[in-house]
């Protein structure tokens, strides 16, 4: 895949707001499993990213029980998190204030599903067959920010939005329908669509990998 940066650049306003050429560095925050638990497809991002970018790289992890310790260079808090959900709204805020308190220089971007450019580059790596079946499947929710953003995905990506407890019903009813996980990496929702002939989780399949790989890279 060609990098984000050869071809169009996805953060002019940024880039614009730069106080100097230095890469700042990245301080990506993840959902992550029971006890702080990171799969492979996240863990891997930090090193790679580091050495692309020639700036540090940390990972905090939301379920962690320890909190990372704040970046010695100015960076970007970068929540990958597909969802405007209390994780997003709250915790991410707390982080950003957490580490400013500590004198570092931190700014925070939105997180990762209000990227019109990621979700581009989702769509575009579904090959067309696979588009046409495919069905956005997410953990339940409340009603609240979360659901209403959630659809309004659905209607601008043009995909059917199912709520993972009311899958194996629709399935039922469109027995040639292919879940997509909204979720980055393995869980368990999406370890049970998987025997439902579900795609992989987004940083599972290499193309929307590398897509997100490309976007960090190009940030400033």
């Amino acid at each position: 895949m060609t990098s984000a940066g050869t071809v169009i650049d996805p953060w002019p306003l940024l880039r614009n707001d730069a106080s100097d050429a230095r890469r700042r560095g990245l301080h990506l925050v993840v959902h992550g499993r029971n006890g702080g638990a990171v799969p492979d497809c996240l863990a891997s991002l930090p090193p790679l990213l580091a050495q692309r970018r020639s700036a540090p790289v940390q990972l905090e992890v939301l379920t962690a029980e320890q909190a990372v310790s704040a970046p010695l260079q100015p960076a970007w808090i970068v929540p990958l998190l597909l969802l405007p959900g209390a994780h997003a709204r709250t915790d991410v805020p707390a982080i950003r204030d957490r580490l400013r308190s500590t004198g570092a220089n931190v700014s925070l971007l939105p997180f990762l599903g209000a990227w019109t450019s990621w979700w581009d580059a989702v769509l575009s790596a579904l090959p067309l067959p696979e588009r046409r079946d495919a069905v956005l499947v997410h953990h339940p929710l409340r009603p609240g920010v979360a659901d209403r953003f959630l659809t309004m995905l659905s209607s601008q990506l043009a995909l059917p939005l199912v709520s993972f407890d009311a899958w194996p019903e629709f399935q039922q009813r469109h027995p040639r329908a292919r879940p997509l996980p909204l979720a980055l990496a393995p869980n368990r929702m999406t370890e049970a669509l998987s025997e439902a002939g579900g795609l992989l989780p987004l940083l599972e399949h290499p193309p929307t990998r590398q897509a997100l790989i490309d976007l960090l890279v190009s940030l400033p």
